[in-house]
Formats: structure tokens, C-alpha cells, sequence
């Protein structure tokens, strides 16, 4: 009995990793928890037919119920069943990804939706735990300390960390729909002409530039970077040395910017009643954010000396 449930969690855990564009950069937390019994949930949503953007909608149910839940900052049991919601809503996000792959289903819409969704979910934990302390004993500090904390410590590291993800997965497993467009590209992008799709556009230009603030490669190093990654002659070569080179990398930006890093974070200073203490957490943050920055980009500087020495 033992070695057959064993047996099917390997072949569970095998066929997670299958769906996955680029095993080294995941979040060691997704592979072993988010993605893993998100699988099972897309699964089982599947079989009742529901699409992608269904279950992204019930990953930002259980999320802002259990934002909401943060609240109560002075019960921990309140906090403990918000952190399971929250928990909860970060397995559904995984899951209608691997939904959208598994039926065929994926958009760039999709995408933006469940992108949008994520930081709902953080904007209601955010607010809903601030305004405990608000109305306490902080007051109008903590509405200053959450908008420093929230819009830029945490929109700001996430936004270069997703951007330098994508980056990884297109230049070296070539997956087109990770290149980050521009933000003229973005500009340009033409949407149904319905109230929701040009709010979701409106949200994917600000997005875009919320992501290129922090970017440090110049368009002519993109430039360069493309040109050798997709040259027939140098391509595998190249692939080799851009993961060697940047690995290491991206498992800093993870634990910065990370979906996980912010999570537990929340999570565990709220079930300690102390989210006031996140914040200031989140605001120290801003110190290895700009380090991360000044790292990249003398590491791309370097790497892209080094192709124009190759060729």
C-alpha cells in the first residue's frame, strides 16, 4: 500500500515537472507545494470543465476572504485560518496556469488576468491588515508605511524579478511567449472593445512600466542578447553560458521578489499579530533590492562583453 502511494506521488511529481518551461529557476516552494497539489486542482477542475480564468477567480475569492481575515490582527486563530485561505488562493494560481497548459486554454489575456489577480490578493491583505493598526494604536503612519511598503518595496521587486524570469525563459529555453514586449508594443496591443479588456490593458501598460523601471539592460543589450541566442551556429553554446552565468541570479531575485518570499512573510507576522513589523520588514527589503539591481547589471555588462569577444 505504502510503495503504490509512493509510486503515484513519483509519478505525480514527474509529470508536475513536465509542465514546467525551466525546472532551475522555479521557486524550490512551488515545486514541492504550490505546483505540486496545484496539479491535482487543475485536474479536478478540468473534469467539471472549468476554464483558467474560473479558477482565477476562485484563487481571488479564497485570497481576499482571507486578506480580509487579516483584520484581525489581535486573534491568531482568525490569522492561522486567513493564512490557510491565503495558502489556499497561491495553490488555485498555480493551478489555473497548469490548467490553462493542460487544456490548451493559455492567452495573453489570461495571463494579464492572472497577474491582475495575484495583486488583488496582496492589496487586500495589505489593507485589511493595516487598517487593524489604523484604527489602533499606529494610525495615519501605517496607511504611509503600507503604500511605501506595498507600491513600492513589493510591486517593485516583483515586477524586475518576473521581468528577469522571462528573460531567462525566453533567451535560453526560447519560449516566445515569455519575451517581455515594450511598453510601445503594449501601447499598441489591441483588446476587445469592452469596459473590462481596456481596464486590463490600462493595467498591463502600468504593469510594463512598473517592470522597466528597475530594468537595467539597454535595448541595444537586448538587441544583443537575441541576436545571439536565436544565431543557429552559436544558440546552444550560448544557452549554456547565459544559465550558468545567471542562475545563481535568479535565486536571489526569487527570494527577494519572490510570490513566496511576500506570502510567508505576511502570513507569519500576522499570526504574530505584528504585520506593522512585515511592513517595516518589506520596507528594509528596498536595501538588497537596489544591491540586486547594481549586481545585474555589472554581471549583464560583463556577460554581453563577453559574447562580442565570442564573435
Amino acid at each position: 500500500m505504502f510503495y503504490k502511494i509512493k509510486t503515484q506521488v513519483r509519478n505525480h511529481y514527474a509529470e508536475m515537472l513536465s509542465t514546467i518551461k525551466i525546472v532551475d529557476i522555479e521557486e524550490k516552494f512551488d515545486l514541492v507545494f504550490s505546483r505540486f497539489f496545484g496539479l491535482y486542482f487543475a485536474r479536478w477542475f478540468s473534469r467539471f470543465d472549468m476554464t483558467p480564468t474560473q479558477v482565477s477567480l476562485l484563487s481571488l475569492f479564497f485570497g481576499v476572504v482571507g486578506g480580509f481575515l487579516l483584520y484581525f490582527q489581535d486573534q491568531w486563530k482568525i490569522t492561522l485560518f486567513a493564512s490557510f485561505l491565503i495558502t489556499i488562493a497561491g495553490i488555485l494560481d498555480s493551478a489555473d496556469g497548469q490548467l490553462a497548459r493542460m487544456t490548451n486554454q493559455g492567452t495573453e489575456l489570461g495571463r494579464i488576468i492572472d497577474g491582475t489577480i495575484d495583486n488583488l490578493v496582496f492589496l487586500s491583505c495589505y489593507f485589511f491588515a493595516c487598517t487593524y493598526f489604523f484604527f489602533g494604536d499606529i494610525g495615519w503612519p501605517i496607511v504611509i508605511m503600507g503604500l511605501s511598503a506595498g507600491f513600492i518595496s513589493h510591486t517593485y521587486s516583483s515586477a524586475i524579478y518576473d521581468f528577469y524570469k522571462s528573460d531567462f525563459m525566453y533567451y535560453v529555453g526560447g519560449y516566445d511567449d515569455s519575451k517581455i514586449p515594450t511598453i510601445e508594443e503594449v501601447k499598441n496591443k489591441k483588446f476587445d472593445d469592452t469596459f473590462w479588456n481596456k481596464m486590463l490593458h490600462l493595467i498591463y501598460i502600468h504593469y510594463t512600466n512598473t517592470q522597466y523601471f528597475l530594468y537595467t539592460r539597454t535595448a541595444n543589450q537586448r538587441q544583443q542578447l537575441e541576436k545571439h541566442a536565436f544565431n543557429p551556429n552559436y544558440q546552444e553554446k550560448f544557452q549554456a553560458l547565459y544559465r550558468k552565468t545567471f542562475n545563481p541570479i535568479m535565486s536571489w531575485w526569487a527570494l527577494i521578489g519572490g510570490t513566496n518570499t511576500h506570502r510567508t512573510l505576511i502570513m507569519g507576522f500576522s499570526i504574530a499579530g505584528r504585520f506593522d513589523l512585515y511592513l517595516i520588514v518589506c520596507l528594509l527589503k528596498m536595501i538588497p533590492l537596489v544591491i540586486m539591481v547594481l549586481i545585474q547589471k555589472k554581471v549583464d555588462d560583463k556577460f554581453i562583453k563577453e559574447l562580442s569577444k565570442e564573435t
